[in-house]
């Protein structure tokens, strides 16, 4: 008992001892890569899903006469972290891939990560143009139809991509 006790206090007293949880993986852990990988793939389709949902659901309410200031920075904070999101998603996702080691994953990946620093540029946009006193509704409208179909591209382009990735359905 008192070298089980002894054992314990040396290993919670050693400066190289864990002293923190690991970060949880954004997707769920399958019991192989390859498994991890499809999971991880799933999940950032699905993101991906939730974002062009989230700009096709802000782009209807910018074009009700009661659209407001308050609702535009609500609509662009549940977007942009909607997008935050996907973000996770997808470097969780290239992380495995790149530890999967296909030959053709980080030209895939790289590509996948254009089309988002696209999207993060329409919303540079849109913050750029509400700091100016610029942005008025049909401008809103015409972005948010932006997103929706940059994300329907990117959405099709991670599939078109998924075996240069390393997924194997």
């Amino acid at each position: 008992m008192l070298r089980a006790a002894a054992i314990v206090l040396f290993l919670s007293t050693t400066p190289g001892a864990w002293t923190q949880y690991p970060p949880q993986p954004p997707a769920a852990v399958g019991p192989t890569l390859g498994a991890s990988l499809r999971n991880a793939v799933a999940a950032t389709q699905a993101q991906a899903e939730m974002v062009r949902r989230a700009a096709a659901d802000w782009g209807r309410r910018a074009k009700w006469a009661s659209y407001s200031v308050d609702t535009f920075r609500q609509d662009y904070a549940n977007t942009q972290f909607e997008v935050q999101m996907l973000w996770k998603q997808f470097n969780w996702m290239g992380n495995l891939a790149l530890q999967a080691g296909g030959p053709r994953a980080g030209n895939a990946l790289a590509e996948l990560e254009a089309g988002l620093n696209i999207i993060a540029e329409l919303f540079t946009f849109l913050e750029t143009q509400f700091n100016a006193g610029a942005l008025d509704q049909k401008t809103i409208v015409r972005t948010c139809g932006t997103i929706e179909d940059v994300m329907g591209q990117w959405e099709r382009e991670l599939k078109k991509s998924s075996s240069r990735i390393g997924l194997v359905w």
